[in-house]
């Protein structure tokens, strides 16, 4: 397998949190309740950490390359301000029907 081919450390975990994060959409969308987002993100971290250790038994994993390790973190600043806005628009949201009434 040439170094291209494999794939650099954290990606498994990564894309196991991604796959989960719909789940907790999906579960606190059913359930009326925004808490159960972080369930899902915690059925896809293990996921994701079993994904990694078989890969790297296979060695199909490889070090992070400067280049990549600026755009995860240009990725989480990304996030962490996506996240943000998200909760101040739901507080805000909640805030304007709390009024309301």
């Amino acid at each position: 397998m040439s170094e291209t081919e494999k794939k650099p450390k954290g990606y498994y975990i990564m894309m196991g949190m991604l796959i989960g994060l719909p789940i907790g959409v999906a579960m606190s969308t059913a359930l009326g309740s925004f808490a159960y987002i972080g369930v899902g993100i915690a059925i896809g971290l293990p996921i994701g950490v079993a994904m990694e250790e078989e890969a790297k038994k296979k060695g199909q994993i490889r070090d992070v390359t400067p280049d990549e390790e600026q755009q995860r973190k240009k990725y989480l600043l990304g996030a962490v301000v996506l996240i943000g806005v998200l909760v101040l628009a739901t507080l805000a949201f909640l805030f304007w029907n709390m009024s309301r009434d």
